[in-house]
Order: structure tokens, then sequence, then C-alpha cells
């Protein structure tokens, strides 16, 4: 494994799909996947963290995904996530309005 590939990895615990969000979004996965630092945790044998944006808990890990045998679609998810830099997403929690 090269080093550029070692810095590449990606840790399937910490990063995360929100379906509510994949369908609010029109199905566009850029706004929909989020990276914690923290890993999820386990719900009946599910890794689950609620969505930062939209405190929804439908959502996925990686590693679920890969035990569901999902492996188109990891392997699309983790191409994107690549591609682009992590900071685009580490989502910070949204504030409640005050109403």
């Amino acid at each position: 494994m090269s080093v550029l590939n070692y810095l590449k990895r990606i840790n399937r615990k910490h990063w995360f799909i929100c379906h509510a969000c994949l369908m609010q979004n029109n199905h566009d996965p850029l706004r929909a996947l989020f990276y914690q630092s923290a890993p999820g945790e386990d719900f009946m044998g599910r890794m689950m963290f609620p969505c930062p944006r939209c405190a929804s808990t439908n959502t996925r890990s990686f590693e679920q995904l890969k035990k569901e045998g999902s492996e188109q679609a990891l392997f699309g998810l983790e191409r994107i996530v690549r591609h682009h830099s992590r900071n685009l997403f580490e989502v910070k929690a949204a504030k409640p309005v005050k109403g």
C-alpha cells in the first residue's frame, strides 16, 4: 500500500450517509454524506449516528453498507469521498432556531 493510499484510507465506522438528506436534496450524495470523528452508536447491531444536518436517525455507516453486501453503492460512495476533501463532509450540528 502506497503512502498516498494509506492517507486516503477510509475508516468506515466514521462515514455515514443520511437517507433523509439524500431524498431532500434530489439524490445528491455530496449533501447526504457526512463524517463524524466519533464512531456511531451500536443500536440493535446497526451503527447509527443522528445526521448533523437534519437530525434524522435514518443514517447508515459505510461499515453497515459493507456488512449488508451493498458493494456497488459502497464503491461509489467511497469514490466520492476520496475525490473531495474531508472538510466538505465534516458538518457541524445545526443550531436550533429560536421562535
